[in-house]
């Protein structure tokens, strides 16, 4: 009875120590996803405030006109293409976020506030 006891502890322990174990390895976040955490929080960001600027206005506004556009520290680090027109807009960021040489590409355009990749970085 003892032994089956100390045997359940033991076991009991051992899962502990796997799930604190898996939780640390699982939960790290490195410097590429937080960089693209970063690109697409702000993408959203910015197209909340091209349809709130939409509906002020009555057009959407270029983010990276030096007059109109936000002076945003985090979209130094990126190159954008934007295109407007009269009730559209679309932006396209591309970046190497995990300095591999390859560039990806992230769409974000006035129909939803999906983020679409166009290629994987």
């Amino acid at each position: 009875m003892v032994n089956r006891f100390f045997s359940y502890v033991g076991s009991a322990a051992i899962a502990l120590v796997l799930v604190i174990l898996g939780t640390l390895h699982f939960s790290q976040v490195t410097p590429e996803q937080a960089r693209q955490i970063e690109l697409e929080a702000g993408l959203e960001q910015l197209y909340l405030l091209e349809q709130a600027h939409y509906e002020q206005h009555g057009r959407y506004f270029d983010p990276t006109d030096p007059q109109e556009g936000l002076g945003w520290p985090w979209m130094q680090g990126y190159e954008w293409e934007v295109r407007l027109g009269e009730d559209t807009f679309w932006l396209v960021v591309r970046a190497d976020l995990d300095a591999d040489g390859r560039v990806g590409a992230w769409v974000i355009d006035q129909e939803s506030s999906q983020i679409r990749s166009l290629m994987d970085d």
